[in-house]
């Protein structure tokens, strides 16, 4: 029975991925809204935006299983709470938005950038870019549908774009950085230094 067991490992492993990103989106989501770092998501974009770090990370290392799990936690969590009263339907559709350009903005950068799977050639350098181009994938999709169901006015569309973008390269970027150091870390605990 190896082949049932390596399910089971499988299935274990990735719901622990699922449940340690949703937990962590939503746990840093409240934490920035209580200190004001994620109320202006409906006007405009914070200066920092947190979450987007979450997303951009769990999109980075946990890969598909990641970009679901900011999904249910998006269609759940995040988007009810910032946008009350919408269908369920505009919730999933906010879900993926928010999501599924970051996830392919991730994997199309590990494949321009040729990172290995495994992050082992991840270097400073790529961080910005990865952040760059899945931030402003993100941003672009997420207003433009606001923008398709009446939540935001034509004129508002640019100012509110770039805060976005600013509040979430920032978010991201602290997140990287972090992940960063904590990969030098383990690198260095690897070979004894």
């Amino acid at each position: 029975m190896p082949e049932l067991k390596e399910l089971l490992e499988f299935v274990k492993n990735k719901l622990a991925i699922v449940s340690f990103f949703f937990f962590f989106y939503v746990l840093v989501y409240f934490a920035s809204k209580e200190f004001g770092l994620a109320n202006a998501i409906k006007t405009a974009g914070s200066i920092i935006y947190l979450p987007a770090g979450v997303r951009l990370l769990a999109c980075l290392v946990g890969r598909a299983w990641g970009a679901i799990c900011i999904i249910i936690a998006s269609y759940l969590v995040v988007g009810p709470d910032v946008f009350a009263n919408q269908s369920k339907f505009f919730y999933f559709t906010l879900a993926l938005i928010h999501t599924i350009p970051v996830f392919f903005s991730v994997f199309f950068a590990q494949k321009i950038l040729k990172i290995s799977e495994d992050l082992s050639n991840l270097k400073l350098i790529h961080l910005p870019l990865i952040d760059l181009l899945a931030t402003f994938s993100q941003a672009f999709f997420y207003y433009y549908f606001l923008y398709l169901v009446n939540i935001v006015e034509k004129s508002d569309l640019l100012p509110r774009f770039i805060s976005q973008m600013t509040g979430n390269f920032l978010g991201g970027m602290l997140f990287m950085f972090a992940f960063m150091f904590i990969l030098q870390l383990s690198k260095r605990a690897d070979s004894g230094h």
